[in-house]
């Protein structure tokens, strides 16, 4: 099938250096559309070039490339690292998923609660309801479940959240899956020779 004349015109425009052509023509090789042969390698070249010029649409394409492996080496921390200059351009929708990545720490992406929780708001902010659910999610309280909890955090990690300091004692001492073994500055304090009897610090944190 010979390449249509759409395919045509986008070529040239891209050739005198349309970063939207250069977009359009990589997603063309990339579904095989217009005539083109699917060809994940030249696609990643033309979104190259395109995201060179500040094409936004361009990040994005190479952020699924890189995590889906067409035409480069599937590489998660890649694919996080074009979405988030999408997010910073103000993409709504990689600022939720690179929100939602640093926020539960996937992708091999180092968990990073209040970096996540930042594009999570940027999102919510243009009106996106998953970063909005997530940001709910991550304000719960981890011993009564109630959502959206602001006032009291984890003095310790710094990484969950109560509703006051009896829900933060009965989690840090809960028999089933108590918080002191999963706070890390506690664990980094037992191997530095703390004590284990040391209370929880029940004051409350800032958001």
């Amino acid at each position: 099938m010979a390449p249509s004349k759409e395919a045509k015109r986008m070529r040239k425009a891209a050739e005198r250096g349309s970063a939207a052509a250069q977009g359009k023509l990589g997603l063309c090789h990339l579904q095989g559309a217009e005539g083109l042969q699917i060809d994940h390698v030249r696609a990643v070249a033309f979104f190259r070039k395109a995201a060179a010029q500040g094409l936004v649409q361009a990040y994005n394409m190479l952020a699924a490339c890189y995590d889906e492996g067409w035409g480069v080496d599937k590489n998660g921390v890649q694919a996080v690292a074009w979405w988030r200059q999408a997010a910073d351009r103000g993409d709504v929708g990689a600022q939720q998923l690179v929100g939602r990545v640093y926020a539960l720490g996937a992708q091999g992406v180092k968990k990073d609660l209040p970096l996540g929780k930042r594009y999570l708001e940027l999102s919510a902010a243009q009106g996106d309801q998953a970063a909005v659910t997530l940001l709910k999610r991550l304000r719960k309280c981890l011993a009564c479940g109630k959502l959206d909890v602001h006032r009291m955090i984890c003095s310790q990690c710094r990484r969950v959240r109560y509703c006051d300091g009896q829900c933060q004692l009965v989690h840090w001492q809960s028999a089933t899956d108590p918080h002191k073994l999963h706070c890390f500055k506690r664990r980094e304090s037992a191997e530095a020779g703390g004590s284990s009897a040391e209370h929880a610090d029940l004051s409350g944190g800032g958001n």
